[in-house]
C-alpha cells in the first residue's frame, strides 16, 4: 500500500514510517521539520520537507506519488503555548483542510487522523468516545474543527477515516527520539534528569484529584502505532480512543521515574496552566472490539524506554 505520513520525521510519526516499511508498505513523509528529525526517518521512504500550509507544494507531492492512504501526525501540539498563541495553532487547522483538497483531489481512499483527549469536555469519569466535545484549550479546539472537517469530507467526497484521539504518549520506538522544545511531562522529567532543567515544575497541586495533582491516561508510542498499523485496512469511519483505561497523577508519575532510575527528581510546586483540566482517563473497548488491540507496554518499561533515549 503506498501511504503519505505528516510529520514522519516526528516522535510518532518515525516509528509509524519505521514498521509502515516493515511490513513492506511504500511510504511518503512530509515533514516541516519544525520538531521532526529527517534523520530518523527510514531510508526507505521518500521524504520531501514542507508544510501542510502550503497548498502548492503538497499539491505537487499528491500528483507525484498518488497516495492510497494518508497517516496525518503533524500539527502543533502544546496545550499552554494554544492559550499563547492561538494564531499559530490555526496552521492545524489550515494544513489539515489544505491535506483533504489534495486527497480528494488525487483520490486517495482513507485518512487515519491523529486527534486527541482535549477535544472531550473535561469531567472526572472515564471518557468514552460517545461523550461530550468541549475542548478546555485552544489545541483542542482546533483538532475538534479538523474531526468535523474530515467528517464532512467523507460525507461529500466519501473518504473513508479512522479518527484516533490520543491520550498522553511516552515511551520510545528505538529510534532515540529526543524532544527538541519539550512540553509534556516525560519528556520534561527526563531534560532534569539530565540536568538539562533545574526542577520539575508540578503546574497546579490542588486539583479535585487524589494527591490534587493532574491524572492522566499514559499509553506508550510502540502501542499507539500498532494501532495505527491495525487500522489501514480495518475500521473505517470511525472515532477511536487511544488509551489504557488506567490513570496516573503527576506525582505518581514522578514516584514511578523515581522507582525505576533509583534517583530523587528535584521538582517544584507551581499555580495552574490554563487549559489544564484534571483528569483524562480513557475506555479502550471500542479499540479493542474493533481492531483486536490492547496495550501491551507497562508504565516502568514506557520510563525506561524514554530514559535509554535521553541518557
Amino acid at each position: 500500500m503506498k501511504c503519505l505520513v505528516t510529520g514522519g520525521a516526528g516522535y510518532i510519526g518515525s516509528i509509524a514510517v519505521k514498521e509502515l516499511i516493515t511490513k513492506k508498505h511504500e511510504v511518503i513523509v512530509v515533514d516541516n521539520l519544525s520538531k521532526g528529525i529527517k534523520k530518523l526517518v527510514n531510508k526507505k521512504a521518500k521524504f520531501y520537507k514542507l508544510d501542510l500550509t502550503n497548498y502548492k507544494s503538497l499539491s505537487k507531492v499528491f500528483q507525484k506519488h498518488k497516495p492510497e492512504i494518508v497517516m496525518h501526525f503533524a500539527g502543533y501540539k502544546a496545550v499552554e503555548e494554544s492559550m499563547q498563541n492561538p494564531e499559530k495553532y490555526s496552521d492545524n487547522v489550515i494544513g489539515t483542510a489544505n491535506l483533504l483538497k489534495c486527497m480528494n483531489e488525487n483520490k486517495t481512499k482513507k485518512i487515519i487522523y491523529s486527534s486527541t483527549a482535549a477535544v472531550y469536555k473535561p469531567h472526572n469519569k472515564t471518557v468514552t468516545e460517545t461523550d461530550e466535545l468541549e475542548p478546555n484549550n485552544y489545541y483542542g479546539e482546533t483538532k475538534r474543527i479538523c474531526e468535523q472537517m474530515i467528517l464532512w469530507f467523507s460525507k461529500i467526497y466519501g473518504i473513508k477515516y479512522t479518527i484516533f484521539r490520543y491520550f498522553n504518549v511516552i515511551g520510545d520506538g528505538g529510534l532515540n527520539y529526543i524532544d527538541p522544545e519539550a512540553t509534556n511531562v516525560l519528556p520534561i522529567i527526563m531534560e532534569v534528569v539530565m540536568n538539562k532543567r533545574p526542577e520539575l515544575q508540578i503546574f497546579g497541586t490542588n486539583y479535585p484529584t487524589r494527591d490534587g495533582t493532574c491524572i492522566r491516561d499514559y499509553i506508550d508510542v510502540i502501542d499507539l502505532v500498532d494501532a495505527h498499523i491495525k487500522s489501514l485496512n480495518k475500521a473505517n469511519n470511525e472515532i477511536i480512543n487511544l488509551a489504557t483505561n488506567s490513570g496516573t497523577s503527576v506525582k505518581e508519575l514522578v514516584s514511578e521515574v523515581e522507582k525505576a532510575l533509583n534517583i530523587t527528581v528535584p521538582k517544584k510546586n507551581k499555580g495552574r496552566r490554563a487549559g489544564d483540566p484534571p483528569t483524562l482517563v480513557a475506555s479502550n473497548k471500542k479499540a479493542q472490539k474493533l481492531l483486536k488491540w490492547t496495550p501491551k507496554i507497562s508504565l516502568k518499561k514506557s520510563i525506561l524506554a524514554t530514559y535509554k533515549a535521553y541518557n
